[in-house]
Order: C-alpha cells, then sequence, then structure tokens
C-alpha cells in the first residue's frame, strides 16, 4: 500500500503542477480537482491501488463513498477510470449510487481508446458499453433503479448501451437474461424513439430482435421519422436481397446459414402480430409522398391508431395539430387511450 501510494503521490504533484499548462484527461487528473475533501481524495488513491483494506479504514474514519465531486465525479467512477474492479465491487457493497450522471468539460474528455464517453452518462452505463467490464455491469445491475439509469440527455438506458457495441461480434442471450432478472424496461425508447429491438436489428442479430420481443419489447413503438420496427426489418430485407444480388456466391452459404433461420423467424413472428413484410416493402416505396397533404407514413400513422403506442405520442399529436386548421379532423386527433 505504502509504495502504491507513493506513487500516487509523485503523480498528483506532477499533475497538479501541469494542470493549469496542458489539457489532461479526465483519468491522469488527480483526486484533488473533483474532491475538496482530503478524506475523499486519500479514498480514490486507495480505489487506484484496489486497496480494499485501505478503503475500509478510510470509510471507518468518515470518508465518504458517495460523495459526489465536480463535474458529477464519484468514488464509483474514479474505480472504473482506474479500472480497478476489486474497489468497484466493494463500493456497490457499500451501497454507492450507479445512476449519477457524469458531465466532463471537453478539456477533461477522455481518450476513445480509454473509454467511449458520453455525455451525461451514469458509471452504469459506462461499464454498460466498454466491453472489458461486462462483469462490472453485471454486478451493479441490481442496484440500476428501473429509468434512472437512462441517461437524460440521450435516452439511452443498460440495455442500449450494452447494445451500442459489438460485443465480441456475438449476442449474449445470457446478459440479456440479467436484464430481465433485474426489472430493467425491455420496451424503454431512446430520444430518437428507437427500441433496443431496432439496435440490435442494426448489428444483424436477428436473434436478439426476436428474443426481445419475446420478453416485452414491443414491435408497436414508432420513431421520429414515424418507422416502426417492421420498416427496419424491411430495410434489413432489402440489403440483405442486394447483397445476394452483388455476390450471387454467397447465396448457398446464406440458405444454410442460422442467420438465415434466425431472419425467417423473426419475419414469421412480426407477420404473426401483425406486421407482414409485403406490406412494409409498400410503406418504403411510398414514404415519400403526400396523402391528405400529409407525409405518407404520417397518414399511415394515424389510419393504424389502433395499434397506437409509444413514449412520443404527445409529440406526435402536437405535430399533428399544428398541421391543420381546427375544424379539420385530424387537429383533434388523440391516442385511442385517451379518447372517451
Amino acid at each position: 500500500m505504502h509504495f502504491c501510494l507513493l506513487q500516487l503521490v509523485v503523480l498528483s504533484v506532477i499533475t497538479l503542477s501541469a494542470v493549469d499548462e496542458v489539457h489532461l484527461p479526465v483519468h491522469r487528473q488527480p483526486p484533488s480537482l473533483f474532491f475538496s475533501g482530503e478524506a475523499e481524495q486519500q479514498l480514490c488513491l486507495a480505489i487506484q491501488c484496489g486497496d480494499v483494506s485501505w478503503m475500509q479504514s478510510l470509510l471507518a474514519a468518515g470518508a465518504d463513498p458517495n460523495a459526489v465531486g465536480r463535474h458529477g465525479m464519484t468514488p464509483l467512477f474514479w474505480s472504473y477510470l482506474h479500472l480497478q474492479e476489486s474497489s468497484f465491487r466493494f463500493l456497490l457493497s457499500v451501497g454507492c449510487d450507479v445512476t449519477v450522471p457524469v458531465s466532463l468539460p471537453p478539456e477533461l474528455w477522455p481518450d476513445r481508446r480509454q473509454m467511449d464517453y458520453s455525455e451525461g452518462d451514469s458509471i452504469l452505463l459506462f461499464v454498460a458499453r466498454d466491453a472489458r467490464t461486462v462483469s462490472w455491469m453485471l454486478a451493479a445491475l441490481p442496484y440500476a433503479n428501473g429509468v434512472r439509469s437512462r441517461n437524460e440527455r440521450t435516452g439511452v438506458d443498460v440495455v442500449q448501451a450494452y447494445m451500442s457495441r459489438w460485443i465480441d461480434n456475438r449476442w449474449r442471450p445470457d446478459v440479456a437474461e440479467e436484464f430481465v432478472k433485474a426489472g430493467i424496461d425491455l420496451n424503454a425508447l431512446d430520444n430518437r424513439g428507437e427500441s433496443v429491438a431496432v439496435l440490435a436489428l442494426s448489428h444483424s442479430w436477428y436473434d436478439a430482435v426476436l428474443w426481445f420481443l419475446e420478453h416485452g419489447t414491443s414491435p408497436d413503438t414508432y420513431n421520429r421519422d414515424h418507422w416502426q420496427l417492421i420498416h427496419h426489418v424491411a430495410m434489413e430485407y432489402r440489403v440483405i436481397q442486394g447483397r445476394l444480388k452483388a455476390f450471387p456466391e454467397s447465396q448457398q452459404e446464406w440458405e444454410a446459414s442460422d442467420r438465415k433461420r434466425a431472419w425467417e423467424q423473426l419475419v414469421r413472428h412480426l407477420r404473426e402480430r401483425g406486421y407482414p413484410l409485403t406490406e412494409a416493402l409498400i410503406d418504403l416505396e411510398r414514404r415519400q409522398q403526400l396523402v391528405d397533404e400529409l407525409p405518407y407514413l404520417v397518414w399511415r400513422r394515424l389510419q393504424r391508431d389502433d395499434r397506437y403506442c409509444g413514449e412520443n405520442g404527445g409529440e406526435f399529436r402536437e405535430y399533428v395539430k399544428r398541421r391543420f386548421p381546427e375544424d379539420h379532423p385530424y387537429a383533434t386527433w388523440l391516442p385511442p387511450e385517451e379518447r372517451k
């Protein structure tokens, strides 16, 4: 511990002398930049060393493990900055909040090779997005506290953060099961109105899309462009067909693949829930047209309001209201659940 402390003290002195002269990323800054209390500064040094015994003694002496410093810095986030999993797990065990948002000024933003920074993310979202820290995320999930785990700026939650990267280029249903156990809402939409099923589809993980649909993600929701999941599936169909046309030699491999079987299961599942692929392909062909003075997909959404679902319903209602005079039938449109 003493050797580690000596190194950290020397590093802190050097860093402090340079702070005013050069911009250093967050993981190279001293604790004093974020925490004014000496006890919390010492706690960060112990965290950096991964010395749980030292951390325990500091907590016993009054250090606050839930301290929130400048820019939302917390001891828990400090453990992630220095990749000290033992420190991270110990701080979880004493009840540290995993949902505190971090907002760093640009001069402190980390190098993307060190971590994938997103303004307003909590530590839970950071460890979910990082391929090195899947086990950290699983340890933190029981403390996610539902909707508070979302980034208020982007709407991204822990599932979407986890699905936003190539997880060793493979789908992990074992990890997804942990989201269910933790009570995470699998039907949440980000600020663009996209569901985690759409995110899974963007990776061409057809089995993942089906898994989410079978575990609570709705195919009914709309994004801000008035697309539903089936429209993204239709676009994926176009991509698949275009690839097979460009590379006909890949047809045999595709026909024999697990991916094709997963694709067919997904298309069948959506058809059985009232979303045939053929209709969605027609929607894509017509999406540039105007019907009743409305973009086609907006008009379609109004015609299919018996299937309306989504968190952006209020926004859509205001959009329609602005498009028409008060005496127009569309101007008074309401989502079905709000009608008398």
